[in-house]
């Protein structure tokens, strides 16, 4: 009996440095995620859009702290990254659209999608400081330095205004979970500050952009001289701020930051919150129900009573489901994690939308709106779209990357697919893997499948690899679903990465390509999700070992045509359904047999993967897998 290890997801506080997620040129991508607002106030009170540049009156400091990775001071650290109205985005290496031959970027990323994004706004860019090579600072490596980096308003005078808030529009990406801090004053000598990165993480940009709103009114309320000043100390990465307002604050309002529809084998994270999966195995989500949770802020001036509202419904649009989650008291600019106090276990597979808002007495909040697939067999955690990419097989090594995954009930696994961008080249050969991570989060070797050699029609679409033989996955363990890559200058491979996800839930192993301080064959965690999924083999719920006769089905592997054969079977009607991994029928006949049967049926069609085959009369069936190569 495999012992049970669970995976804790404490490893959220192991600090960066020891699994620090660097990019380079394959791993490279800027997302454009738009929020929306509904409750945005009406009384402004005093705004700036920097439509005139950097304003009079304000001021702006930086200073290099003179330290770098390993916080030892150095010589020569002179570079700095005050905060400047721009146009543009961050002419960092990260998000750099290119480089020349000198390592410096030809080109700027993307501006911040603010209201007022085309008169200007206002960015401290620390990754170009330290990256751009040639500069005062230092290049792209282990002793780029930390920069401190703020600006600060004139007064501004709140005099008849005692409930107050700041509000602006923001998009940012931080390393090493520093903070990104306002803070506010009446006399500029006497400082509230308030941290304002919200639940972000690492190497994760921000929402693009991300709306923010401070109840400042304790220290601002009602004064005739308050100061802002906004700023951080960073290595890499960049900050962009635009349309600040101070407004009146509503008596009542609601903020819901994150919802989402959790799971985990033992506790939440430290924020509350477990893995998302998009691609829900009808099994593993009877064994674990979907759970549902929120983070909600007051941001009003007043108390409110507070709780979550949770409505799922089916792929027709028919409500299936609702919970609300216990209601708390919380004051204003309080901040508390919602749990639903119903789990939803779905009866049938297909597709489900879960709507979460907040709500209390006088007000409500926006609605954020998630959805997941329930399949037979397919287990997944992207959401289909490539936004991203990572090098599998480079002229500079072969990686494996992988994503993990909660297992809530035994099942027998069969496969792995994988989404194969379009810039891989046929003829590269690829293989899956299976780790076990146990309670260090630490992977252990399981199995590996034969090299899947890629094909012209495999290059942008969905691969499928077979393991010779299914494995066992075991309940109450995470295991990691991997796919690695060859070292070719010119039969590259590369992966499609997905939406942003949790720290330490997805990993690339470095083998070779190494940048910075990374080791050959050391695990670093990505921020996105890599396209990979799990495909388990599927049993039928009527009993399989009840079958009137034999069947034969060969050769098994094969190129796609092969022979099914029934000896010693009852005369009577029998349907043949051929499905693939995700539960689709591509092949159906129903015939009249009389003892024996003999049939050859041509998939060669289709694509190479793991299929199912299923024989059944009246009163019996059988389920068999078949392997196309």
């Amino acid at each position: 009996m495999k012992k049970i290890l669970l995976f804790l997801f404490t490893v959220f506080s192991v600090t960066l440095f020891a699994q620090e997620n660097i990019t380079d040129a394959v791993n490279t991508s800027k997302v454009k995620k738009k929020t929306t607002h509904s409750t945005k106030s009406a009384v402004v009170i005093w705004e700036e859009d920097f439509g005139g540049g950097f304003p009079a009156g304000w001021s702006t400091y930086t200073s290099n702290t003179g330290a770098g990775n390993n916080g030892t001071p150095s010589a020569g650290n002179t570079a700095e990254a005050p905060w400047k109205h721009s146009m543009v985005g961050s002419w960092g290496y990260w998000n750099s659209v290119g480089t020349n031959a000198s390592g410096n970027p030809t080109a700027a990323a993307d501006a911040i999608n603010s209201t007022t994004a085309a008169n200007g706004f206002l960015i401290s860019d620390i990754d170009s400081a330290n990256h751009w090579n040639g500069n005062s600072g230092s290049s792209s490596g282990s002793t780029y330095h930390y920069i401190e980096s703020y600006f600060t308003t004139s007064a501004i005078d709140l005099t008849g205004w005692p409930n107050v808030s700041l509000e602006f529009e923001h998009n940012f990406r931080f390393n090493n979970s520093v903070n990104l801090v306002v803070s506010v004053s009446s006399d500029s000598i006497n400082w509230m500050d308030y941290n304002v990165q919200g639940n972000a993480t690492n190497n994760q940009e921000s929402a693009d952009p991300e709306f923010l709103s401070l109840n400042i009114s304790t220290v601002g309320g009602n004064q005739p001289s308050v100061y802002v000043r906004v700023g951080w100390t960073a290595r890499v990465y960049y900050w962009m701020i635009d349309d600040m307002k101070i407004v009146e604050t509503p008596d009542h309002r609601l903020s819901l930051s994150e919802a989402e529809y959790g799971g985990w084998n033992t506790t939440p994270t430290t924020d509350g919150f477990g893995m998302e999966y998009s691609l829900y195995p009808m099994k593993q989500a009877i064994a674990n129900p979907y759970n549902f949770e929120g983070i909600v802020a007051i941001l009003g001036a007043l108390p409110q009573n507070t709780k979550i509202n949770v409505d799922g419904s089916d792929n027709t649009g028919s409500s299936v489901f609702n919970t609300t989650s216990i209601d708390v008291l919380l004051n204003p600019q309080d901040t508390n994690v919602f749990v639903g106090t119903n789990k939803f276990t779905p009866s049938s597979t297909g597709l489900y939308t879960f709507k979460t808002w907040a709500s209390s007495a006088d007000t409500i909040s926006d609605t954020i709106t998630k959805s997941s697939v329930v399949t037979d067999n397919v287990y997944g955690r992207d959401n289909g779209s490539d936004d991203s990419e990572y090098g599998l097989g480079r002229s500079c090594g072969g990686m494996v990357i992988g994503t993990y995954y909660d297992i809530y009930d035994n099942d027998e696994l069969s496969s792995i697919s994988v989404f194969i961008k379009d810039n891989s080249v046929a003829g590269a050969d690829v293989f899956a893997m299976l780790y076990e991570i146990d309670a260090n989060n630490e992977k252990v070797y399981l199995t590996q499948s034969e090299d899947y050699t890629l094909q012209s029609s495999d290059i942008g679409n969905w691969v499928t690899i077979p393991f010779d033989d299914t494995e066992t996955l075991w309940s109450g363990i995470t295991y990691m679903a991997a796919v690695g890559g060859y070292a070719s200058p010119v039969d590259t491979s590369v992966v499609g990465m997905s939406q942003y996800t949790y720290a330490t839930t997805c990993y690339i192993q470095k083998n070779g390509c190494l940048t910075g301080t990374q080791s050959f064959g050391s695990w670093y965690w990505t921020s996105r999700v890599p396209m990979i999924r799990m495909n388990f083999f599927v049993v039928s719920s009527i009993e399989e070992n009840v079958f009137d006769g034999q069947l034969s089905v060969y050769p098994n592997p094969s190129k796609g045509v092969f022979t099914l054969e029934m000896f010693n079977v009852n005369s009577e009607k029998y349907t043949i359904t051929v499905s693939n991994v995700l539960g689709k029928i591509i092949y159906n006949s129903t015939d009249e047999i009389n003892s024996t049967f003999k049939k050859e049926i041509d998939l060669s069609a289709f694509s190479k993967g793991v299929y199912m085959i299923r024989v059944e009369n009246s009163n019996s069936s059988i389920t068999k897998r078949l392997i196309i190569e």
